[in-house]
């Protein structure tokens, strides 16, 4: 070994050991921030860093924990994925349903009374207003604001949290229809556009509480058709994520990327795969295909397809369609900054084909004036509930 070398080799090994020390610290360090779930994905600051686990464990954890219960909230349903449990309340007692599992304390004829004038709400958990109790939701608000301009109402809400658009239509359709009503509110959240591309809820969300399968409207002929009815039970959810690979019907699952879940020998190493998830790949693809929308899409074609047989079905049945625009904290932000709404041009397509109200701009003003807080935590607010409801009402009086 030459001199030069003997001197430099002292530098080397301390520069080695030095380099090893400080990836070893940083190591530790993203690991100490960062979580393991259920499902064995390590999470870091509040993003599934690649590669992703199947939540197998997890849901059939929830399964379990469903199973086990009598007491759960919402239950398997064979042509809705899952429905509120009749007569439910939940742990909190926020939430308690009537044996029909309408969100209400009281049970409703198959027929309105005559002089009644009946409102059934159909949506997701905006719709069902989640995070307030009753007496703040939006039905429950729109009934009394009605009553309070003199005209007999009930309105009863089949809002269902996780919903997407299809699921809302197919529980008017199931159960919603029987009971008469005159006015069928469809809430349109737009991240519902997105769910009607999903069959397993897990995959659309893999820290879900709702450990189910759902339908799914595709294109077929002319029309659109249902697959996956009988939806999948939930005890069968977990071995068809164990296998999901031969699941026939995987094709149609949008929410399932084959790439998140291969590894690579250095990925092992959740600083370098945080590093490279975090800062080459700044957008998070998963949260991508939830919030993004583009014009065209095939979540706005299909949506479109189901608004529009959900209208055919209530005018076959001899009552009003309407929509109300419910916009969520984050397309708010996007509207504040932009000027426009990520879905503008479908909301225009709405609007001018649907009566669509629009509570959006007041919305939009008493966050400006009151704070973010003021209207959501979570979901709406008693005071977002009712700005919605009053527009709503406003709506309503105008033909009643």
């Amino acid at each position: 070994m030459s001199p030069v070398m003997k001197s430099l080799l002292p530098k080397i090994m301390l520069l080695l050991t030095v380099s090893v020390l400080s990836f070893g610290v940083a190591e530790v360090v993203v690991r100490s921030v960062g979580e393991f779930d259920s499902a064995g994905n390590f999470v870091f600051r509040n993003r599934i860093i690649r590669p992703h686990n199947l939540p197998v464990s997890q849901v059939e954890q929830s399964v379990r924990q469903l199973q086990a219960s009598e007491q759960s909230v919402v239950v398997y349903h064979e042509y809705l994925g899952w429905a509120p449990r009749p007569g439910a309340e939940s742990r909190n007692g926020l939430y308690r349903y009537n044996s029909q599992g309408v969100r209400s304390p009281v049970e409703y004829s198959a027929q309105p009374d005559s002089g009644v004038l009946r409102i059934a709400l159909f949506g997701d958990s905006f719709t069902h207003s989640d995070d307030v109790p009753y007496e703040e939701s939006l039905g429950s608000q729109l009934e009394k604001g009605l009553r309070a301009a003199g005209i007999s109402a009930e309105v009863l809400n089949f809002g269902v949290g996780g919903y997407g658009l299809d699921q809302a239509m197919l529980r008017y359709a199931v159960q919603g229809k029987a009971f008469a009503p005159h006015v069928v509110v469809m809430g349109f959240q737009p991240e519902n556009l997105k769910r009607n591309l999903n069959l397993l809820r897990p995959l659309y969300d893999p820290r879900t509480r709702l450990p189910f399968a759902k339908p799914r409207f595709i294109f077929e002929g002319d029309g659109i058709s249902l697959i996956n009815v009988p939806v999948l039970p939930p005890e069968q959810v977990a071995e068809t994520l164990r296998n999901l690979e031969h699941w026939p019907l995987l094709p149609h699952e949008h929410f399932y990327d084959p790439a998140a879940y291969q590894g690579s020998w250095w990925r092992h190493s959740k600083m370098l795969a945080t590093m490279v998830d975090m800062q080459v790949k700044q957008d998070d693809p998963w949260v991508l295909k939830r919030v993004l929308y583009r014009d065209g899409s095939d979540d706005q074609k299909l949506g479109w397809a189901v608004i529009q047989a959900f209208a055919q079905e209530v005018a076959a049945n001899g009552a009003e369609f309407k929509i109300v625009h419910l916009p969520t904290p984050v397309e708010m932000d996007v509207q504040r900054r932009l000027g426009r709404w990520p879905y503008q041009v479908f909301l225009d397509a709405l609007d001018a084909s649907y009566d669509v109200v629009h509570p959006e701009q007041q919305l939009l003003a008493a966050v400006e004036k009151n704070g973010l807080s003021a209207m959501f935590e979570g979901h709406y607010t008693a005071a977002g509930n009712n700005i919605i409801a009053e527009h709503l009402q406003a709506e309503i009086l105008k033909r009643h």
